[in-house]
């Protein structure tokens, strides 16, 4: 309510310490004729407060917002001051339904804004995780991009291309020590063997049993240090060679020529389907290793009159190579670490074998970029499956 001077009126009233009302300001009578009873009022000074109370009491002409003070004397009496709050109702309602509309909003904002952020502040590390994800342990020479925006991850990509440094250095002279050590070792094998073969030929009929189990264990150890050797160059050759198409069609019919005649020699019949024209990006030396090794596992483990199939097709872009055996298969506790290295796959068989072949196989594949999987089943027979990716004429 304003006055004529367009100020807010104020509502005077006095009352006792009884809440009987003993004045109120002419404004007050005629826009508010019952407030002399209002129960609020009337209690605000029956309660004898000795300080300021403050309250608002909603009228007609709308709320308004009243304190009440105690005079100083000793009757009790009480000034009731009231100034009318106008339209801050209206207002404060306005207010809490916008803020129910915005705040939602805001919110969301928010959310959105702190999202696209925190994507943008990661997306440096995304990059280094991917990079890393891409580093193979045939290619430990590539490094994570050194470049990004920020200090802290400047100092982590450092960090990891100094691990890969030092992992790469690692690698390479344990690949280069084995190599050395099987060359070391082959040439006091190759004299043992010649000194039994002699021995052999000269000795006695009752040292004949122990020169053969020698023989069997020289054996034996030259295949681990051949496959030794070949584990520790697998990697290096094949990831050097990847620039060379290699004619798969023909490397893989000379190993299958190869594994036939060894499998004939065991009874085993084998039967070969190699696609012609089937060609991929690597190392020639290999992949006829490859299927040798995997040739060699099946008729290992297949009796007589079993049979072995070898096949290659090209499927999409991916060219898939099988070798089936109707063999002793694997048992399902030890199928999930064939390619694990001394793993042998029979216990009962009596060829000298290292463990190492099925690991070598798995490198070599991965090398080329490929992967291999074993499937068996216990009395029924194990099937190798490769893939390698095709080689187009576009490189």
């Amino acid at each position: 309510m304003l006055d004529r001077q367009g100020t807010v009126a104020l509502y005077v009233i006095v009352r006792d310490s009884s809440g009987r009302m003993l004045f109120r300001s002419g404004q007050l009578a005629r826009a508010e004729p019952d407030i002399g009873a209002h129960e609020v009022l009337v209690h605000a000074a029956m309660i004898g407060a000795t300080g300021p109370q403050f309250f608002t009491v909603q009228l007609t002409r709308g709320p308004v917002r009243f304190t009440c003070i105690p005079l100083p004397n000793h009757d009790g009496t009480y000034l009731q001051l009231g100034r009318p709050l106008g339209d801050v109702g209206t207002m404060l309602e306005a207010v809490t339904v916008g803020s129910a509309v915005l705040i939602p909003i805001v919110l969301l904002l928010t959310s959105f804004g702190g999202f696209l952020i925190a994507k943008r502040a990661l997306r440096p590390i995304d990059a280094i995780a991917a990079g890393l994800e891409s580093i193979q342990t045939t290619d430990l020479a590539r490094r994570v991009n050194p470049h990004a925006p920020d200090v802290e991850v400047k100092r982590l990509t450092s960090a990891v291309n100094q691990l890969l440094d030092r992992l790469n250095i690692s690698f390479t002279r344990m690949k280069e020590f084995t190599a050395d050590v099987s060359h070391q070792l082959q040439t006091p094998l190759t004299i043992m063997r010649g000194a039994i073969d002699s021995a052999r030929r000269a000795g006695a009929a009752d040292q004949q049993q122990a020169l053969d189990a020698l023989s069997l264990e020289v054996d034996a150890l030259t295949a681990t240090l051949q496959d030794l050797r070949d584990l520790a160059l697998a990697d290096a050759d094949s990831a050097a060679s990847r620039s060379q198409p290699v004619n798969v069609s023909a490397v893989f019919s000379e190993a299958a020529e190869l594994v036939g005649a060894l499998a004939e020699s065991h009874g085993v019949s084998c039967e070969t389907d190699i696609e012609a024209g089937l060609s991929t990006w690597g190392n020639a030396v290999r992949l006829r290793q490859l299927l040798l090794n995997l040739g060699e596992n099946a008729v290992k483990f297949t009796p007589p009159h079993g049979r072995i199939k070898i096949a290659a097709r090209r499927h999409e872009s991916q060219i898939v190579a099988t070798v089936s055996d109707t063999g002793s298969g694997i048992s399902a506790d030890l199928l999930p670490r064939v390619f694990d290295r001394h793993v042998h796959g029979d216990s009962s068989s009596t060829e000298a074998g290292s463990g190492l072949g099925l690991a070598l196989v798995k490198r070599i594949v991965e090398a080329h970029g490929g992967r291999v999987v074993i499937q068996s089943q216990p009395g029924l027979g194990t099937t190798a499956l490769v893939t390698l990716p095709a080689a187009t004429a576009g490189g």
